[in-house]
């Protein structure tokens, strides 16, 4: 942990996470070792979902797409969440197949007390952190379970995502105690 500003207070590391979008296989898989070869390997593979909440994201992407939630071995500090945005991007720039995307990593974190995506798009409910880059927090922790705002994705707002990320908050709660 490091010091705030003040030096009063450690701030604890937190976990970051991936929802990854995907219709290609191939791009999904190539995206992962990208992502584990910048920031650490995976330990956490969530169940893979079928993307059926919105169609947002068809035209781009085609049909069938799938949805599943990563985690990655190595906690960061929270501001690591910028950074994490930016590798993702590039990575997606990277997948592109006749200039559209085959897959869309949505980074965050898990803390002990919430879910926070990274978002190139402002909002009434985000709040800027720098490089373009805003903070969505999708879920709070609240009596053992994760909760959804009016503004949270439905897929997150779902609850399908909540063993998961109930389990990845498990590791980080170990890793804390080490």
């Amino acid at each position: 942990m490091k010091p705030n500003t003040k030096g009063t207070t450690e701030i604890p590391p937190v976990k970051l996470i991936a929802a990854i979008l995907y219709n290609d296989e191939s791009a999904f898989e190539e995206a992962i070792q990208k992502l584990e070869a910048r920031f650490s390997t995976v330990d956490y593979r969530g169940e893979i979902f079928p993307f059926t909440q919105s169609d947002y994201y068809e035209n781009e992407m085609g049909p069938d797409l799938k949805r599943i939630l990563i985690s990655f071995a190595t906690p960061v500090a929270p501001e690591s969440l910028v950074e994490a945005k930016i590798v993702a991007d590039q990575i997606e720039k990277e997948a592109l197949s006749q200039e559209k995307r085959s897959v869309n990593i949505d980074t965050g974190y898990i803390d002990l007390f919430k879910v926070v995506l990274a978002s190139f798009k402002g909002r009434n409910n985000k709040i800027y952190i720098s490089d373009g880059i805003w903070a969505d927090m999708v879920l709070y922790f609240k009596q053992g379970d994760f909760h959804p705002f009016d503004w949270s994705f439905p897929d997150f707002k779902s609850g399908i995502f909540n063993p998961a990320l109930k389990e990845i908050r498990e590791k980080l709660k170990l890793q804390l105690r080490d």
